[in-house]
């Protein structure tokens, strides 16, 4: 080393340079790894669209059919219906009055306003039992002979039937008592919601009957 250079410019290396020029030549010498090989990998099937094809179909024929059948005296004729146990044991049907009014009165033994109008309605089916007859549907959930009881106590001589608490399809019911006419087609013609009495329903029964027994 010359006299009056810095110690820093020597030529010889230091101890980290000599270090990294060794690691740079152990690198070199090092055999170059290849890449691993990865086999292609199938790609996803793309999912064929069906083409879109727009159907129609046509109602129209159904339709008619349908209005057909509404307009059939068939369709016409059908109306409200039931078979019940009678309070005598006997089966009560609604078709065997056909050809004949039918005042179908639902009531029920806790229900006064039906009470009052019982002696009502027996004179009527007493009155008119040549064109018209008065059906009682007990609608309450009791023992059949407290029902068979009450009617005998009442004197009543129209068919009493047993519903059981259950409402009837083609009945609608909003309370008791209710009174449905029934024309001598079986076709509900008239719903009335209270009481009724003798003279009411012959008075509707003559305007029904004027009328042809259609209108409600």
């Amino acid at each position: 080393m010359r006299a009056g250079m810095p110690w820093t410019h020597a030529t010889k290396q230091s101890r980290p340079e000599r270090m990294r020029c060794a690691i740079l030549r152990f690198d070199r010498n090092l055999p170059r790894l290849a890449a691993p090989h990865r086999a292609p990998q199938p790609r996803p099937p793309v999912p064929t669209i069906a083409p879109y094809h727009s159907y129609r179909i046509d109602f129209r024929p159904a339709l008619l059919l349908l209005a057909l059948l509404a307009l059939s005296p068939l369709a016409r004729a059908q109306g409200p219906d039931f078979t019940l146990p009678g309070v005598d044991g006997q089966p009560v049907r609604l078709a065997d009055f056909r050809g004949r009014w039918v005042i179908v009165n639902f009531w029920a033994t806790w229900c006064t306003p039906c009470l009052l109008e019982m002696p009502e309605l027996q004179a009527f089916h007493k009155q008119h039992h040549e064109r018209a007859t008065v059906v009682g549907i007990n609608f309450e959930d009791i023992a059949p002979s407290e029902i068979r009881a009450f009617v005998e106590r009442l004197a009543i001589t129209f068919p009493v039937a047993l519903s059981g608490s259950e409402p009837l399809p083609g009945f609608e019911l909003k309370g008791l008592p209710t009174t449905f006419l029934i024309s001598p087609t079986g076709e509900l013609v008239d719903t009335h919601l209270g009481t009724v009495n003798a003279a009411m329903l012959a008075e509707r029964l003559a305007e029904l009957e004027s009328t042809g027994g259609s209108s409600r």
